[in-house]
């Protein structure tokens, strides 16, 4: 109802001007001084965004893989690894070139489509038996001239290399002048598109192999990696720019050497790199050529150790459809970087998550529009709080700001485990914290106005609720008057009885209940349940009951289609969208025969003679109003002479002791077993489980209608049945 205050309780606040004047000075409820620091930091994170929350934002995304690790159900990429095991068995690195001819050798044997060689080899191999004497003046020039004709460790190499698909690693430099004066190949690339030359990391030279060595592989590919400014590798090169010329990274390489490609495709524009064609295969990739890791962790199963290839151990066709890396993890050899997933992850495992990466489709996406996305949803959260949070407490504001972080988290949590993209809530988040709390300051200060408000039209509502009270037991009255008397129901026959009892929890109720017979041969019972309390639901208690009645005297037809006809007739009048749980049964007096139907309500209790008590199994469907059209179902079954039906509201099972330990169904179970026989009659079991209730709750409040129905059913005798 719609309340005036009167102005003279208000008088007595003698401070409610000056507190006007102070709120209209302070900016109108916080709002002027929330939108200035809303454009404020929207001009800053525009023009210093990237820049000023990349920190904040790597923390969230390395989170998310440390938490969110990508999943490996399969290697395909193998890691030969020169261990210290193998270190240790076969003598200290630099190994002779013949054991990594040797090795290489063996690993194509066992089945791998590329092989890599995470090694760079400058210089020739020392170990050559040519290089070994070349100091040693005073060894006979036949032993020299012999010497020569057997083939440097070099040759074999390059030997090896020629007969496998192999591929060797160069590192790029940012200052040299060798690539000039050196010979050297690239991988042939064609460009699709405008060339992003100026997009792709760049680099003055490089430290490669010798030309032996180089010309040999199939392939030569650069092993650099990219760290951010606090030394973590979250992403990788694909392509980088080497002496003017675009050159592909070792894992591009590998997997072109593995399809057997004799070239890759770069498709470019004026806005950079889109992606990598690589045979049928096509690979995004971020403007500058890179690729964004979702890393998993450093798993052994990836990795074997060289000794155990040289030794034979491992079985024909072990690295079947894999691409191997060859490379060094010794103590003292070791290359080693910080991911998101660990802090010191070596180079051999960051150049098999590359390929990795790329072959599963799992590389990590930050989308260019990202930044603009991030702004747009500050901008959103913060005219949202400015334009609503003044109308509600301070601590709904507190709440719905909560409530927007958590909504944020989570969008960009399934984000990143869903699509592989990543979007930062950090800016929304943090951004809106001053907004939010100079709309809290100005909000505790209007609360605080709001209070001696309703302080002083206290008194006021007091009087209203005495007026509302006595409305509403009228309305208790008139609503407890429009259910059946339980010895008043006329054409009842004298071998069924029928007793109900209900009590509103408030001054009215959305519980309900009705019994009559539909004509000379069927008895309709049913028990009730509106969604909701009070003045609400008892108007809509009391629009059922009367449809439904009204409905059900039209003459007899099957419960499961009077349960359609009740649904839709209180569906055509449900424009608040209530719902009603209902349980309902129709018995033949005659035969006993009774069907009973559950819309969404507890089940009946059946009590026959020398059975155990049990719930009924009742067919039925959802509550009434909440599926128009629905085809209702119903349970069939046959009385038996002194069989009782008890049904009940959920307000007896859900009611609640002072501690808060509810009755349950198992007590209405042991308090009928309890009963005696003398006292096995309608009326008798109505009032003593409601009498059990009672002391059970022990005058703890009571939160939900209570409704109690018992029909007992005596076979009639023959003379009765004819009549």
């Amino acid at each position: 109802m719609e309340k005036s205050i009167p102005t003279n309780p208000l008088k007595k606040y003698s401070g409610w001007s000056s507190s006007s004047i102070a709120i209209a000075l302070t900016g109108g409820q916080g709002r002027p001084i929330a939108v200035v620091l809303l454009l404020l930091l929207t001009i800053t994170f525009a023009i210093y965004g990237a820049d000023l929350w990349r920190p904040l934002g790597h923390f969230v995304f390395d989170n998310y893989q440390r938490f969110f690790p990508r999943q490996v159900k399969h290697f395909p990429v193998v890691i030969v690894d020169i261990d210290d095991a193998s270190l240790a068995a076969l003598g200290r690195w630099p190994w002779p070139r013949t054991r990594l001819a040797e090795l290489t050798e063996v690993t194509h044997r066992l089945g791998a489509k590329a092989i890599g060689l995470d090694i760079i080899m400058p210089e020739p191999d020392s170990l050559s038996p040519d290089i070994i004497l070349s100091d040693r003046l005073n060894v006979s020039l036949l032993v020299r001239e012999e010497l020569a004709k057997i083939p440097s460790n070099d040759a074999i190499l390059a030997q090896t290399l020629r007969r496998t698909p192999s591929v060797v690693g160069r590192a790029a430099l940012i200052e040299s002048e060798q690539v000039a004066k050196t010979d050297y190949r690239q991988t042939p690339v064609v460009v699709v598109g405008e060339s992003p030359i100026r997009h792709a990391t760049s680099y003055k030279g490089h430290l490669a192999n010798i030309s032996l060595i180089e010309h040999a592989a199939f392939g030569c590919g650069y092993l650099n990696d990219t760290r951010d400014q606090d030394g973590v590798v979250r992403s990788m090169p694909l392509l980088i720019a080497v002496n003017g010329q675009l050159a592909p990274a070792f894992s591009l390489e590998l997997l072109r050497t593995a399809i057997g490609a004799k070239w890759y495709s770069v498709h470019g524009s004026s806005n950079g790199v889109r992606g990598i064609q690589l045979g049928e295969s096509f690979i995004p990739t971020d403007p500058d050529g890179r690729i964004r890791l979702h890393f998993s962790p450093a798993y052994g199963a990836r990795r074997v150790s060289a000794l155990a290839l040289l030794n034979g151990k491992l079985s024909a066709g072990s690295f079947a459809n894999q691409v191997a890396i060859i490379g060094v993890s010794g103590v003292g050899t070791i290359d080693v970087a910080s991911t998101p997933v660990s802090t010191k992850m070596d180079g051999l495992e960051i150049q098999a998550q590359i390929v990795e990466n790329i072959l599963e489709n799992s590389r990590l996406i930050r989308p260019p529009h990202a930044i603009w996305l991030e702004l747009g949803i500050f901008l959103l959260v913060g005219i949202l709080l400015i334009t609503l949070l003044p109308w509600f407490r301070p601590g709904y504001g507190i709440a719905a700001f909560v409530l927007a972080v958590v909504l944020l988290c989570s969008g960009s949590i399934l984000s990143f485990i869903k699509a592989k993209t990543l979007y930062d809530p950090s800016f929304p988040i943090v951004g809106n914290v001053p907004v939010l709390v100079a709309l809290l300051t100005a909000g505790f200060s209007a609360s605080n106005r709001k209070r001696q408000e309703l302080e002083a039209a206290l008194d006021i509502e007091r009087l209203e609720r005495v007026r509302i009270s006595g409305e509403l037991q009228a309305a208790r009255e008139i609503q407890m008057g429009m259910l059946p008397e339980p010895g008043s129901i006329e054409g009842l026959p004298l071998h069924l009885e029928f007793y109900a009892m209900l009590e509103p929890a408030y001054e009215v109720g959305g519980d309900l209940y009705d019994a009559f017979m539909m004509d000379n041969r069927h008895f309709f019972f049913c028990v009730a349940d509106v969604a909701g309390k009070g003045v609400a639901a008892s108007l809509f208690m009391a629009l059922s009951k009367t449809l439904c009645k009204s409905t059900a005297l039209r003459g007899y037809v099957p419960l499961s289609d009077l349960m359609r006809k009740f649904n839709r007739e209180i569906s055509r009048e449900n424009q608040a969208m209530l719902f009603v749980t209902t349980i309902a049964g129709i018995i033949d007096v005659v035969t006993g025969e009774l069907e009973l139907c559950s819309a969404g309500h507890d089940a009946p209790i059946l009590m026959r003679h020398n059975e155990p008590l049990k719930y009924l199994s009742v067919e039925g469907g959802p509550p009434l109003c909440v599926l128009e059209g629905y085809e209702y179902c119903t349970t069939r079954m046959t009385l038996q002479s002194n069989d009782m039906l008890v049904l009940i509201s959920d307000g007896i099972t859900e009611a609640q002791d002072p501690h808060q330990n509810s009755y349950g169904r198992e007590r209405i179970i042991n308090y009928l077993n309890a009963l005696k026989q003398a006292d096995r009659h309608a009326e008798s079991i109505c009032r003593g489980l409601y009498k059990d209730l009672k002391q059970f709750t022990a005058g703890a409040s009571q939160s939900d209608d209570i409704t109690i129905m018992v029909v007992r059913f005596d076979a009639p005798n023959s003379s009765s049945a004819e009549g």
